[in-house]
């Protein structure tokens, strides 16, 4: 999502969608350190309810993304590589914090990972730095990932195969989205065989 967001909307789309996917770590952080983690693990209706949520989100994206057609404008080398499609700051925020927010690997993944280091008597003050450091980590990570496809060679590479990488990109999401709408099935099926 995030290169895709980069190729479209440039660097600073690019990093308000990193700003967005950070939060959406945040709110997964806060879930397991609220405890809410394990509830929604144990809970198989919420869990499939957040799994289907996120699944045809993926696919909705996905499905846009490959109808991408090629850039046929005749733009000048030059303006070609900083012109890109305008996003508002807070939809780019909100394209990276609903697909954190709704994907429910998630919360399974950080409640795998903060079970390792967190203890029941842990401080407050060591479950805010560990929540702290993973929304700096996906924030720093993907900033850094919008600056350097922003560079102007590096765009001049992209920008010839936009459509392509868009469409790359959205059959990845496609694909994505239904095999975890189809995930329990795959696996009912494994354990049957």
């Amino acid at each position: 999502m995030q290169m895709r967001n980069i190729v479209k909307y440039g660097r600073r789309g690019g990093i308000y969608t990193a700003i967005g996917l950070g939060a959406g770590v945040g709110a997964h952080v806060a879930f397991v350190l609220c405890g809410l983690a394990a509830i929604m693990a144990k809970s198989v209706t919420a869990f499939a309810l957040i799994k289907y949520v996120g699944a045809a989100y993926l696919i909705y994206i996905g499905i846009k993304a490959l109808k991408a057609k090629p850039d046929t404008t005749q733009i000048p080398n030059a303006q070609a590589l900083t012109n890109y499609e305008n996003i508002s700051a807070f939809k780019a925020f909100q394209i990276g914090l609903w697909t954190n927010v709704l994907n429910p690997k998630a919360v399974v993944f950080f409640t795998a990972i903060f079970t390792q280091f967190i203890a029941p008597n842990s401080s407050s003050s060591t479950l805010v730095l560990y929540g702290l450091t993973s929304v700096a980590i996906e924030i720093l990570w993907f900033s850094s990932l919008a600056i350097i496809l922003t560079v102007p060679v590096v765009r001049h590479t992209f920008r010839r195969l936009q459509h392509w990488i868009e469409r790359i990109c959205g059959g990845l999401l496609l694909a994505l989205g239904v095999r975890l709408a189809l995930s329990k099935y795959i696996k009912d099926q494994a354990k049957s065989a």
